[in-house]
This record gives structure tokens, sequence and C-alpha cells, in this order.
């Protein structure tokens, strides 16, 4: 070897290299442990969603069409007001008629406790009144009996009319009933909620897999329809994407230019 030629000397810090290696394996491990979390979360809100759906199939439609899903109340106030048969020939009537006793039946005409008098508007009031079928009774001296079965909330306000003479009048206020369409409503609603924690679920396999960042985020951006708990489920599968979005360089298709 001449004296011009020059040894390469590499010199190399053991303690650096053990720290930097120390250091990568305890991120490793960070992500991984997060990512572990991540799957459990989904996995725990995609499963409340597929509980959730399958209570709803197997529900009677009542109890469904009673339930928060829908808004509906257990009890209404039922308000209204009585006056006398308008004379249109001598422009008469139309008139409010006061401490007019009202009482409401069931359907096989026992008396119930809702019972109400009018006051010198001629208007009436009852509160906490069951969503039921009713029969509303109002029999007054000089006129006609009205025997009006109704539902509470089908109208704003029951406008009665008393009628000189003898007898019954009696008429059918319900609505026609909707409870087939409410049913295949409730129907759909629980097959996309079984639908969207089935998505849930392949979301959390795919996060175990670890290949495909993208996917698994669509897949669980999806998995918050299933309505698990109606919030509780969709908060966990979002606390899950939070931390798939901090550790998706763990992710086979994402490279360092994607962060």
């Amino acid at each position: 070897m001449s004296a011009t030629e020059e040894d390469l000397v590499v010199r190399l810090d053991p303690d650096d290299e053990v720290e930097a290696a120390t250091h990568r394996l305890g991120d490793e491990d960070d992500f991984e442990w997060a990512r572990s979390v991540a799957m459990g979360l989904i996995l725990a809100g995609s499963l409340l969603g597929l509980w959730f759906g399958i209570l709803l199939f197997a529900a009677d439609p009542q109890d469904v069409l009673d339930s928060d899903l829908f808004g509906r109340e257990d009890k209404a106030m039922v308000t209204g007001q009585i006056l006398t048969e308008l004379d249109e020939g001598n422009l008469t009537g139309g008139d409010p008629v006061e401490g007019v006793h009202i009482r409401l039946l069931d359907l096989d005409g026992t008396n119930s406790s809702h019972e109400a008098f009018t006051n010198r508007d001629g208007r009436f009031r009852m509160f906490e009144v069951p969503q039921q079928s009713w029969i509303v009774l109002i029999e007054h001296p000089g006129n006609q009996s009205l025997r009006i079965t109704f539902n509470p909330g089908d109208q704003s306000d029951l406008m009665l009319t008393l009628t000189e003479g003898e007898g019954t009048v009696e008429e059918d206020w319900r609505y026609e009933s909707h409870l087939e369409e409410a049913v295949f409503l409730a129907s759909v609603i629980a097959l996309v909620t079984i639908g969207a924690a089935l998505l849930g679920l392949v979301g959390a396999a795919e996060v175990k897999r670890g290949q495909c960042y993208r996917r698994t985020q669509y897949l669980c951006g999806l998995a918050l329809f299933s309505r698990g708990g109606i919030f509780i489920g969709p908060m966990l599968i979002l606390a899950g994407m939070g931390m798939l979005a901090a550790t998706k360089r763990q992710f086979a298709d994402v490279t360092d230019d994607d962060d």
C-alpha cells in the first residue's frame, strides 16, 4: 500500500446504534398496540350495531312503533271545543257551550278516569291520555248525544257540534292505519343497520390484515350507520378510525409520501 493511499475507516458508535434500534422497536410496539386497540373499538361498535339490528327484527311491530326510533310518545293531551249547531238560514249558532261534561270510554264502552268540563269558551282539555283508540262521549240536555271514536294526536283539536234533538250520533274519526308501511320502514332500517354492522366487522378484519388503509377506513365509515346503542356504537367506531389515522404507516399501501 502506497503512502498516498488512505485507509477508509468507518467508525460506529455502538451506544447510538443500540439506542436508535430500541427507539424504532418502541415505536413499532406503540403502533401495533394502537392498531390493536383501534381494531377492538371497531369490532365492539360493529357488534353493538349487529345486536341492535337483530333486536329490531325480533321486536313486536307495535313495540317498534312505540320506540324512540319513531319518536312516538306514550301519552298525549286531548283538547277540543264544543259549539252549537250553525243555522245558516238565520245566521245563528256556532256559539261555545259552557259546562258540558266530556268523558272518554274504552272501545268496549267502559268508563275511564279521563273527563273534563268545557269552560266559557266551550273548550276542554285532558292531560296524560294514553295513545290508544277512545270513544269521546258527550251528553247534553236537549241535544243529540255524541259518540266519537278517535285516536289522540290524529287531530290537533276535537271540534264538536251539539245538534238539537234526540238520539245518538256515532262517528269514527280515526285515520287509516299505516302499520304495514311503518313495519316495512322498520325492517329496512334493521337491514341497513345489520348490513352496516357487517361492513364494520369486515373493516375490523382489514385492520388486522393491515394491507389497505383507505379501504379499511371506508368500511369503518359505512359501519357508522349501524347505530349500535343509538350513538355508543358509532362513537366507538369513530374513535377506532381516529387511532387508525395515527397508525396508518403500518398499512402496506401507505408510503412515506402519503404522510
